[in-house]
C-alpha cells in the first residue's frame, strides 16, 4: 500500500474535519464511495435510478435536496472516463444551517490510498470513516518486553502503545509449592476416557490437558500431588453453565482484550471469560472386554443366555436405558417406561440380544409400562457393571462405558436419554437427582464436541424426595446438530421434535463464541487493507459484544475474498477453544484441597482449562525457558511477519534474558533484522512497554534520519562523481521536471510553499519520487545551503543552456 505524503495527509485531515463538522437538517447528505476498478458508468446509471426513487420522498425539502445532490454527483462522474487508481469519494448535499434554506455543495476527492468499500448512503451526516482510516499511522514499531517468567508483545502506532499479547512461562520464581488448590471432588479425565476425582489422581497418571500451540486437547502426566486446607471459592459460569471450586491463588486462563492470559482467581471478576475446550480428543480408547463369570452355571434345562464378550453398541444402549429406568433383583432385571412404543422397542432389543423373552405389562396403579426380564445370570451381569447399592444418588457411569470408543459411548448416552431425556422447543435435556452422573455426562459430551450446561433445581414439588434435581441442557445449534447426528432419540415423537428445534434454531449462540476479541480481528483486517465497515458488526470490532462462531462465519469469514486472509481468520472459527462467562464467585469456606502438577502446565477440570499447580515452580528446568522463548518468537512471527507497516522492533528486559531470547529464541531472521534497539527494562507488562518506548525515542527518530541520510548520501555522491546526472536550485530542478528527466526529487521543508506545490505537481505528472528533507539535522541544513531547497537525481543528462 502506498505511503501517504505529508501534503496528502494535511489535505485529507482538512477534508475529514470539514465534512465531519457538517450536520444535515434531514437525511439530505449523500455519500458515494467508489472503489478502484469499479465501472464508473454503471455507478452513474445506478445513481440515476436512485434519483428516480428519491422523487418519491414525501418531504419536499428533503426530496429536492437529495435529487439535486444526486444530479450534481452524476454530472461530476461524467468528468471521469474511468475510476481513478485509488477510487473516488463524492460528498454532496444541503449544508445550509437554516431550516428551510438550501445550499447544495459537492466535494469530489481522489484518496491517497485505495478505497476498499463501496457505499451509497443518504443520511444526516457524511460517511467519512473510510477516509479517517487512511489517516492512521502508516508505520508501526513492534515492541517486546521479556524476562524468564513473562513477556508482553505490543505495538507503537504514532505515540499510542497497544498491548497485543501476553505470555507466562511457568519458569520458577519465588513461589512456595502447593499454593494453588482445587476442591477434591473436581472431575478430571484420564487419557483412556475414565473420569475421576482429582483427589484420586497420582503420578504417573495421564490426564487430559489443552495444547495451546495446536489448539487441541492431549494427554499430560501428573508429576506430583499435594493436599492442603484452604478457603475455596465456587465459580459459576454461564453460556455454558459450569462450576468449579478453587483457592483464590489458583490460576485460570482468561480471555482478555490482549488475548488469553493466565490470572489467579484473586484477579478474576464476574463478567470475565474463562477458557474451555470445545471438544475433548482421546487417542487411547479401545474396545472393552466384558470379564464376567456368573455365580451359578447355566443348567441343561435352563434357557441359554447370550453373554457378550465385548461391550458393543447394542449392549451399551441397553445399559444406558437401564441407568435411567432400570432396576435389578436377585433373579430379574426390570425397566419402567411411559411410552408403549419405546417399551416394546427395548423389549425386542433385549430379547434379540440376550436370547430371552422379556414381558411387557402396563401397571395401571403406577401409570407406566414395565419390562421384566427373568434371569438371575442377567441380574448378576448388570450388578457387576453397576456396583452401587443406591443407584439413585451414589451410582456413577461405569468405567467400562467411560473407556469405550465414541460409537459405543454414543449408544450408551442414547439409551440414557431414551429413559430420562426430553426435548422442548429449543433444547435437549436430561434430569435426575444424581449430581455425579450429570457432571460425568457433561464431560463425556465434550468428546463429541457437544457443549452443555448443568442446572440445579429445588425438588420441593416432589413428595418422595427433598434432594435437589440436576438437569443437563443442550441448547446451542451446533451441539443440537451433533447430538442428532451422533446420539439422537429412539422415540419417533422426540426425534421429530429435535428436527423441528434444529429447523427453528438461529445461528446466534451465547454458548459457542469466538475466543479472539473483536479488536484483534479488526486489526488483522486493517493490516490486510480492508475496513471494518463492510462487515456490519461495529460493536464486535470495539469489544462491546461477542460473536458466535457461526455469525462470525456468515458476517465476516464468508465475505473475505483474499484466500490467505481467509485461511488466517478461519483458524479462529475452527479453534477448539471456547469461552464461558463468569456469573458468580462465592466463598464456600475452608475445606480440604488438592494441588497437582502436570507436565503441560494445565489440565481440564470440570470442563474448564485450569493452570498447573504452583508446584511447577519447584521442577522447571532450563528447557522450559527455551520453550517459553520459542512460544514468544512464534507469537512475534504470527503478529509481525506479514505486517507491511512494521518499521522496526524494540526489545526490552533484564540482562541477560533479552539477549538470550535474541540468541536462543528461534526468532526468524527477517524479524531479527528489524531489531533497532535493545534496552534494559525491569517490567514485562504494559508499564514495561512504556519504559521501553521512553528509552527508545532517539532510536525511533534515528530511523527517519537514517532513511533521510541514505538519500542525501546518494545525492551528494552523485553530485561528486556523476555531476551530469544531478541538478539543484529551484529553476533548474523545475526545468528538469518539465522535461521528465527527474528520477528522484529532493525538496527542503524550508522551500516556500508555492514552490513546493509547483515541484510536487510536476513530479506527479512525470511519475517522480518525492522526498521532503527536514532541517532538524546537519545533513538537512547542508542540503538547504547548497541547493537553496531543491535538488534532483536525473534519469538522463540534459543541457540547461
Amino acid at each position: 500500500m502506498p505511503e501517504i505524503t505529508p501534503k496528502q495527509k494535511q489535505e485529507l485531515q482538512e477534508l475529514v474535519s470539514l465534512l465531519g463538522s457538517i450536520k444535515g437538517m434531514h437525511t439530505e447528505l449523500v455519500t458515494v464511495l467508489i472503489p478502484a476498478g469499479t465501472n464508473i458508468y454503471q455507478v452513474s446509471n445506478q445513481l440515476s435510478a436512485e434519483a428516480s426513487t428519491a422523487a418519491n420522498i414525501k418531504s419536499k425539502q428533503t426530496r429536492t435536496s437529495v435529487v439535486t445532490a444526486l444530479e450534481m454527483i452524476i454530472r461530476e462522474l461524467k468528468e471521469y472516463r474511468q475510476t481513478p487508481p485509488n477510487g473516488l469519494a463524492l460528498f454532496c448535499g444541503n449544508v445550509s444551517e437554516k431550516e428551510g434554506g438550501q445550499d447544495i455543495q459537492i466535494w469530489a476527492y481522489q484518496p491517497p490510498k485505495p478505497l476498499n468499500v463501496r457505499i451509497y448512503r443518504c443520511d444526516k451526516v457524511f460517511v467519512i470513516e473510510p477516509l479517517k482510516e487512511m489517516l492512521e499511522v502508516d508505520e508501526v514499531f513492534g515492541l517486546l518486553v521479556i524476562d524468564r517468567q513473562a513477556a508482553t508483545i505490543g505495538l507503537l502506532e504514532g505515540k499510542q502503545i497497544k498491548v497485543i499479547r501476553t505470555f507466562t512461562s511457568g519458569v520458577p520464581g519465588k513461589v512456595r509449592a502447593g499454593g494453588q488448590c482445587l476442591s477434591p471432588d473436581t472431575l478430571i479425565m484420564k487419557d483412556n476416557g475414565e473420569i475421576i476425582k482429582i483427589k484420586d489422581s497420582h503420578n504417573p497418571l495421564l490426564i487430559v490437558s489443552e495444547n495451546f500451540n495446536i489448539e487441541k486437547t492431549e494427554e499430560t502426566p501428573v508429576i506430583a500431588k499435594w493436599e492442603n486446607d484452604k478457603e475455596l471459592f465456587k465459580i459459576t459460569t454461564k453460556y455454558p453453565k459450569l462450576q468449579i471450586k478453587a483457592s483464590k491463588d489458583h490460576s485460570f486462563f482468561v480471555r482478555t482484550e490482549n488475548g488469553i492470559e493466565e490470572k489467579p482467581l484473586s484477579e478474576i471478576k464476574i463478567g470475565d471469560y474463562l477458557i474451555m475446550p470445545e471438544k475433548i480428543n482421546l487417542t487411547m480408547i479401545k474396545e472393552q472386554e466384558i470379564n464376567f463369570t456368573p455365580i451359578i452355571q447355566q443348567a441343561w434345562n435352563m434357557k441359554k443366555i447370550n453373554i457378550p464378550k465385548t461391550l458393543d453398541n447394542t449392549f451399551a444402549k441397553i445399559l444406558g436405558y437401564y441407568l435411567g429406568d432400570g432396576n435389578y433383583e436377585i433373579d430379574r432385571i426390570s425397566f419402567s417406561e411411559q411410552r408403549e412404543e419405546l417399551a416394546k422397542n427395548y423389549k425386542n432389543l433385549i430379547d434379540n440380544y440376550f436370547g430371552v423373552n422379556a414381558v411387557v405389562r402396563f401397571r395401571e396403579n403406577k401409570g407406566y409400562y414395565q419390562i421384566r426380564v427373568g434371569s438371575r445370570i442377567l441380574s448378576q451381569l448388570f450388578r457387576s457393571i453397576f456396583q452401587k447399592d443406591d443407584k439413585t444418588l451414589n451410582e456413577e457411569i461405569p468405567s467400562i462405558i467411560l473407556k469405550s470408543p465414541d460409537n459405543v459411548l454414543a449408544s450408551f448416552i442414547k439409551g440414557f436419554f431414551d429413559a430420562e431425556g426430553y426435548i422442548s422447543s429449543n433444547r435437549v435435556g436430561l434430569g435426575i437427582n444424581n449430581e455425579k452422573i450429570i457432571k460425568q455426562l457433561q464431560l463425556l459430551l465434550l468428546r463429541f464436541g457437544i457443549v452443555s450446561s448443568v442446572l440445579e433445581y429445588n425438588n420441593r414439588r416432589n413428595p418422595y424426595s427433598k434432594k435437589p434435581r440436576f438437569t443437563i441442557v443442550i441448547d446451542d445449534g451446533k451441539s443440537l446438530s451433533i447430538f442428532k447426528e451422533r446420539i439422537g432419540f429412539s422415540a419417533h415423537d422426540k426425534s421429530q421434535k429435535l428436527d423441528l428445534a434444529l429447523k427453528n434454531r438461529s445461528k446466534r449462540s451465547n454458548v459457542r463464541q469466538l475466543v479472539v476479541n473483536g479488536k484483534e480481528v479488526a486489526r488483522i483486517l486493517r493490516n490486510s487493507g480492508l475496513t471494518t465497515h463492510q462487515f456490519k458488526c461495529p460493536s464486535f470490532f470495539v469489544n462491546e459484544r461477542q460473536l458466535s462462531k457461526e455469525i462470525f462465519k456468515s458476517k465476516i469469514l464468508d465475505k473475505i475474498e483474499n484466500e490467505e486472509l481467509k485461511r488466517r481468520l478461519e483458524l479462529f472459527y475452527l479453534s477448539n477453544l471456547n469461552i464461558a462467562k463468569i456469573s458468580k464467585i462465592e466463598s464456600v469456606g475452608t475445606q480440604k484441597t488438592v494441588d497437582i502438577e502436570t507436565k503441560n502446565h494445565n489440565f481440564v477440570a470440570n470442563g474448564l482449562v485450569v493452570h498447573n499447580s504452583a508446584a511447577r515452580y519447584s521442577r522447571v528446568t532450563e528447557g522450559l525457558a527455551k520453550e517459553f522463548f520459542r512460544r514468544v518468537a512464534e507469537g512475534m512471527k504470527e503478529i509481525f511477519f506479514d505486517m507491511p507497516k512494521l518499521k522496526g522492533i524494540l526489545i526490552g528486559g533484564p540482562i541477560p534474558t533479552k539477549e538470550d531470547f535474541i540468541d536462543e529464541g528461534d526468532l526468524v531472521t527477517k524479524l531479527k533484522e528489524k531489531i533497532i534497539a535493545v534496552k534494559d527494562v525491569g517490567y514485562t507488562d504494559e508499564h514495561g512497554l512504556e519504559l521501553l518506548v521512553e528509552q527508545s525515542w532517539e532510536d525511533i527518530a534515528q530511523q527517519e534520519l537514517i532513511k533521510e541520510k541514505k538519500i542525501l548520501t546518494t545525492f551528494f555522491d552523485a553530485l561528486g562523481k556523476k555531476r551530469e546526472k544531478t541538478t539543484y536550485g529551484y529553476e533548474k530542478t523545475k526545468a528538469a521536471l518539465e522535461r521528465g528527466a527527474v528520477e528522484l526529487l529532493l525538496i527542503s521543508d524550508k522551500l516556500p510553499k508555492e514552490q513546493i506545490k509547483m515541484l510536487e505537481a510536476l513530479a506527479l505528472l512525470s511519475g517522480t519520487e518525492v522526498v521532503i528533507i527536514g532541517t532538524e539535522n546537519q545533513d538537512g541544513d547542508q542540503f538547504l545551503n547548497l541547493t537553496k531547497g531543491a535538488g534532483a537525481i536525473l534519469r538522463f543528462q540534459i543541457d540547461f543552456d
